[in-house]
């Protein structure tokens, strides 16, 4: 077919008709149709998604080559497909009846990511808000842990719609409820990305002021899959004053600016001993380290979190924290960085 017969506006309207498999949304209206381009024999279709998602191409390219090829006379359809990492699945991208969804990670393991979220879920909480937590490292789950939910549990589930479990009144979903307490998770990208997807939208999480998703460390396939299948409405960045998490956190920082989530701000755990006798804080390790990351990225130091003996009990007790001794050293910190949170959200809603 020639260029000058090619009616690309019936290539168009062919194309809307095209629809996401899960979005319901037409390809067009998603942003996923990159490029339309004529040929001397046919046409070259250029498809976006956000991951090397097979299934979701292949259905993707069986749909548009049965619609496109309806035109009379078309010729050849050539179908190709570009990963673009950056891209949001819009309409999809909101959690019914929840206010706000803010990402918790860092760079490495090991830094105390997970007891930060679960104690700040916990200062929320006792501030009265709504909180929920989705404990998304999948390799090595540990809300259920914190929260007295040991190994593989049934979650109420009706019409394909999952409930999450209650305790000290925030509501929980993590994989550990999903496997015993000694089977590990061997899963590829495509299959983390689909266990997340039903996590934010499978699950049945009610009205929420906050959602808290604990992420895995560093920047792989759950943190992409994340950014794009949800608007975030912003990151918080757990350090250790130690220079080699100093470096790697700013590498997750990277991650969440490139992909367009705001960073409210930057929590340094571990940044010494609270003696419970007299309160000195004597340092463990190096100093500085977390006001020296949100000095280099551009954003505040929420928080100084010390090791306190009740914070060192508490992560196998089942029970956070904070919620065992809410008044004192940890009480303060956590109500500052709370505070600290609702400003920078209320900074980036402006």
């Amino acid at each position: 077919m020639s260029e000058k017969k090619l009616d690309l506006n019936q290539v168009q309207r062919q194309l809307m008709q095209v629809k996401h498999p899960e979005l319901k949304k037409d390809i067009v209206s998603l942003g996923m149709v990159s490029k339309v381009e004529p040929q001397a024999d046919g046409l070259e279709i250029t498809i976006k998604t956000p991951n090397q998602d097979r299934r979701l191409q292949i259905g993707l390219e069986a749909q548009t080559r049965q619609l496109v090829s309806k035109i009379e006379g078309l010729g050849k359809v050539k179908i190709k497909f570009e990963v673009d990492q950056t891209m949001k699945m819009e309409d999809g991208n909101r959690i019914p009846g929840v206010k706000r969804v803010i990402a918790i990670g860092s760079g490495k393991g090991g830094v105390g990511k997970s007891t930060v979220t679960a104690n700040l879920a916990s200062a929320l909480s006792l501030e009265g808000k709504k909180v929920g937590i989705l404990d998304a490292d999948i390799y090595g789950p540990s809300l259920g842990k914190m929260f007295g939910v040991n190994g593989r549990v049934a979650l109420k589930s009706e019409e394909d719609k999952i409930y999450p479990l209650e305790k000290h009144g925030i509501k929980l979903i993590s994989f550990s409820f999903l496997v015993t307490e000694d089977q590990p998770v061997v899963w590829r990208g495509p299959m983390l990305g689909k266990a997340i997807e039903q996590f934010l939208y499978d699950v049945v999480w009610g009205e929420l002021d906050y959602l808290l998703i604990d992420l895995p460390p560093g920047t792989g396939d759950v943190q992409l899959s994340l950014a794009q299948l949800i608007d975030l409405d912003g990151a918080i960045i757990v350090t250790t004053p130690q220079d080699v998490a100093v470096l790697d956190a700013g590498r997750a920082a990277g991650m969440f600016k490139q992909v367009k989530v705001p960073i409210l701000g930057v929590v340094e755990n571990m940044s010494g001993f609270s003696c419970p006798k007299c309160g000195h804080v004597t340092d463990l390790f190096s100093k500085g380290g977390g006001s020296q990351l949100a000095k280099q990225i551009g954003v505040p130091e929420l928080g100084q979190v010390p090791l306190t003996e009740m914070l060192m009990k508490a992560g196998d007790s089942g029970k956070p924290a904070l919620l065992q001794e809410p008044k004192g050293v940890l009480g303060e910190v956590y109500s500052k960085i709370s505070q600290g949170l609702e400003e920078q959200i209320a900074l980036y809603a402006d």
